[in-house]
């Protein structure tokens, strides 16, 4: 099961699916908690885990990123294109 949700977590993050990613996120842990309760959590199991975190992390800042870049550039055009747009800041800004 845990190759599965693992797979399916990865395909939801690849795909931008993120309330999908996240629901099994949430299914997943559930998963590890259960193993943690059992004792038959390893080092192995924790590399993993971690692993898949950092990956799914990764791909969420970047899609972040982009969608901030995005978001930048149409306020440019925008501005190009006579359109006052009324906002405090001219730009999006994303903290991580």
């Amino acid at each position: 099961m845990d190759k599965l949700l693992e797979s399916r977590i990865r395909e939801a993050v690849a795909s931008g699916e993120f309330k999908i990613a996240k629901d099994l996120w949430n299914a997943y842990v559930i998963h590890v908690q259960e193993e943690l309760r059992q004792g038959s959590f390893s080092a192995v199991k924790l590399a993993q885990v971690r692993d898949l975190m950092e990956w799914s992390r990764g791909l969420a800042l970047c899609a972040r990123l982009h969608a901030q870049d995005r978001l930048n550039s149409l306020l440019v055009a925008a501005e190009y294109a006579g359109h006052r747009i009324s906002t405090a800041r001219p730009f999006v800004q994303v903290n991580i």
